[in-house]
């Protein structure tokens, strides 16, 4: 019951809700440079609709609109009735929409457009309707079960989140294509002959991004087959993982600018052999037993430093790096602005993943976990990459690490007390 309820997890839907608001009003109106065009109105009602609607707006304005939907059902201010809570929700965030469009008005180098307001009214529509069936079900038997479930096998989740993870990186930049002289251009630029590519490619990449990574859904895929005889589930532990790799670089045929590679396939065949087979063996090792959730934030933490830190170059000298301050990027999101879609999108989620698999290690570790050592390591991972010809240092990155790493652990503290007692206050 709501009542029941701890204060933070009562506050945290409004708390969303104020940072949704102020991260629409931040990119809709920078770099904030406004200006009054007395001719903007009327090339408005002119053209409401541009002649040609961009995909990529249409799909921003779409996801813009879908945490709306979900914040209001989830703070239980669109009402309990299914009707009035979607008008509610349309009537409000059409308001809120043909708001940032009138502003818009004002921006130079901004269109207006009422398709924007539809795009992300329907967004919303989605968000509500999504999170109302799913939020709803809170109150039913089967939702409590289901966490209880998730509670002691946590693993299904992370390796949901792995898999969805690869995913996205396999399918970027995310522009599919049936035309068949870009399918037949992808197929001829695949690399089909075994070890063709391992002589050009950064190793250490390929040990964490393949290799690792396939590992863990061998290890997550095969304690989630505990009920099955052990060869049995090691098998379909490795086939599964093996399965997907080779969907994964399959898909690549149909997504632009992208080819299958056959060596990705071996990598991660030999990295989920590892883990169906190995990785369960240490946890009845009585030091991981006893270490293992320490073990679990240690190894989120370290791929976190590795994906940040990558390739490992650094400046040869301090007047280099003297020289990259100026590239540092100050104002949270400022490279978002301008850029395209696809890879804006790209880089958002993986920061949030990065945040969300450390801070969940740490609220299973503790029941208090100090979330605000996320926000300290990515400063300092950062600062490090004004060393870095192949990074600019953002303040982006840090408050994406940190907010992840909040999204992580309330996952995480949702399916259960997992979290142990600290020891004097503190971890």
């Amino acid at each position: 019951m709501l009542g029941s309820r701890p204060v933070n997890a009562r506050r945290l839907p409004a708390i969303l809700l104020l940072l949704y608001l102020i991260f629409l009003a931040y990119g809709s109106f920078f770099p904030f440079h406004f200006r009054h065009d007395p001719d903007a109105f009327a090339r408005f009602l002119a053209h409401p609709v541009p002649r040609r609607l961009s995909l990529s707006d249409v799909a921003a304005n779409l996801l813009l609109g879908v945490p709306f939907g979900v914040l209001m059902v989830w703070g239980r201010w669109a009402g309990a009735s299914l009707a009035g809570g979607l008008g509610r929700v349309m009537v409000i965030d059409a308001l809120l929409a043909a708001a940032v469009e009138a502003g818009q008005l004002f921006v130079p180098g901004r269109l207006s457009s009422a398709a924007d307001v539809v795009a992300q009214v329907a967004g919303s529509v989605a968000g509500f309707l999504a999170a109302r069936a799913f939020l709803a079900a809170a109150h039913d038997a089967v939702a409590p079960g289901l966490t209880r479930g998730l509670g002691r096998r946590p693993g299904l989740v992370v390796l949901a989140v792995l898999v969805a993870a690869l995913t996205a990186d396999a399918l970027y930049p995310y522009v599919p294509t049936f035309d068949v002289s870009s399918v037949w251009h992808n197929v001829k630029a695949g690399q089909w002959r075994p070890f063709g590519s391992l002589g050009r490619a950064f190793w250490p990449d390929l040990l964490v991004e393949k290799v690792l990574a396939y590992a863990a859904v061998g290890v997550l895929a095969r304690l989630a087959l505990v009920a099955w005889p052990p060869g049995a589930a090691a098998g379909l532990a490795w086939g599964g993982a093996v399965a997907l790799a080779a969907a994964l670089e399959g898909a690549k045929i149909l997504i632009v600018g992208r080819s299958p590679n056959i060596d990705t396939v071996g990598l991660a065949a030999l990295g989920a052999l590892a883990g169906a087979t190995l990785g369960p063996s240490p946890g009845r090792w009585p030091w991981v037993r006893r270490h293992g959730a320490a073990l679990l934030v240690a190894l989120a933490a370290g791929f976190l430093v590795y994906e940040e830190l990558t390739p490992w170059s650094f400046a040869g000298s301090l007047a280099a790096a003297r020289e990259r301050l100026p590239r540092v990027e100050w104002i949270p999101f400022a490279s978002y602005y301008g850029a395209d879609f696809q890879s804006a999108l790209f880089d958002f989620g993986k920061k949030l993943t990065l945040g969300g698999a450390l801070g969940a290690a740490m609220r299973h570790a503790w029941a208090r976990p100090p979330l605000g050592l996320v926000a300290v390591l990515g400063v300092l991972l950062e600062a490090l990459q004004v060393l870095q010809p192949a990074h600019i240092a953002s303040t982006t990155d840090v408050l994406l690490l940190w907010t992840g790493a909040l999204a992580g652990a309330h996952l995480v503290a949702r399916m259960g007390p997992t979290g142990r007692p600290p020891r004097g206050g503190s971890p």
